[in-house]
């Protein structure tokens, strides 16, 4: 096994516990620095969750070159500012999803990459967790005959009003911050699908957003028609819903395969395998453990740290997520989210 992964984490976050902080109980890499806003919050946070020790700012822990990986879980409008300013002090980055607040600024923090010693994920944990490929396995193997449907919720209940996640100047909205799975799980899948000439397009047809009160720029609820190919997919993602609902349904001629919590799998690890038999409906439940996806994430970045690789698939994708982001948006009569990176 390669050597453990010397972390620095940006933002003493909400999930960076479970993207680093349990992550790194399972994966036994170590938790090096922190930094937050206040330096003696970062100071209690390190004292309270094992991290060696705290910086006084941001600026000085990326100029830290003992870390292997700094970690971003920063407010979703500072992903890409800081971001760039990892890559330009020649850091590794993990960075919480979504990348940046557009595409534009997107392309401008991966141009950091033509010169960096680092390189830089998005954090798309679900990704790593093999409950997503067995899906795609059995797809393609024909377990549910002709694919005819794929449909994804992200629905939450509502975060508190003061959450940065409703603030238009820090790139909030319920598609930013949890539909962004919805659209790259669409274009995991499109991969998977795909054959030898390249994933199956992934288009988007319409889209329509209910915004919040307070503020009409910020999407409350978006549903996106797309197509994957031939077929028919359906985006719904809420932060007002009156439950929590990550399912991804993929509908074929012949039954359907279900992940009722693909983002979190370790809460709920069952993969649904529905088929039409001349005996009525089949139903088989596959158990896919409880390893959480965070664990499988940070072990994937560990090997991809140590052996240098850069995986362009995985940086076309974020690219390609970003792109229908803006998208839906611009179809739902949305401002796209501001940019602070402007260089």
């Amino acid at each position: 096994m390669s050597a453990p992964l010397r972390i620095g984490m940006l933002g003493a976050s909400r999930i960076a516990e479970a993207a680093i902080i349990d992550a790194t109980e399972a994966t036994g890499d170590i938790r090096a620095a922190v930094a937050a806003r206040d330096p003696e919050r970062a100071r209690n946070y390190a004292a309270e969750r094992g991290f060696e020790s705290a910086s006084e700012s941001y600026e000085q822990l990326i100029a830290d070159d003992t870390l292997d990986l700094v970690y971003i879980g920063l407010p979703n409008g500072l992903h890409a500012e800081w971001t760039a300013r990892a890559l330009e002090a020649g850091r590794n980055v993990l960075v919480e999803k979504p990348f940046a607040a557009n595409l534009a600024e997107f392309d401008r923090v991966t141009a950091r990459l033509e010169h960096s010693a680092g390189w830089a994920w998005e954090a798309f944990h679900y990704a790593d967790h093999p409950g997503i490929q067995r899906l795609i396995d059995l797809v393609r193997a024909g377990e549910i005959g002709e694919l005819r449907g794929v449909d994804v919720h992200m629905d939450m209940p509502a975060p508190s009003a003061d959450d940065p996640r409703w603030s238009f100047d820090l790139a909030g909205g319920a598609l930013m911050d949890v539909g962004c799975y919805a659209i790259n799980a669409l274009l995991l899948i499109g991969e998977g699908l795909g054959a030898a000439g390249g994933p199956v397009a992934l288009t988007l047809d319409n889209a329509r957003a209910e915004t919040v009160e307070a503020d009409n720029r910020i999407d409350a609820e978006v549903v996106a028609e797309l197509h994957l190919g031939d077929v028919r997919a359906t985006i719904h993602t809420s932060m007002v819903s009156p439950d929590w609902n990550f399912g991804l349904r993929v509908s074929g001629s012949l039954g359907e395969v279900v992940l009722p919590n693909f983002v979190k799998p370790q809460e709920d690890g069952r993969l649904i395998v529905r088929t039409t038999t001349g005996a009525g409906v089949e139903e088989r439940v596959e158990q896919l453990g409880d390893v959480s996806s965070y664990a499988y994430q940070l072990r994937r970045i560990r090997a991809a740290v140590r052996s240098g690789e850069r995986s362009q698939l995985m940086l076309a994708r974020s690219r390609r997520t970003m792109a229908l982001i803006d998208e839906v948006y611009t179809a739902s009569g949305l401002p796209l989210r501001p940019a602070r990176l402007l260089d």
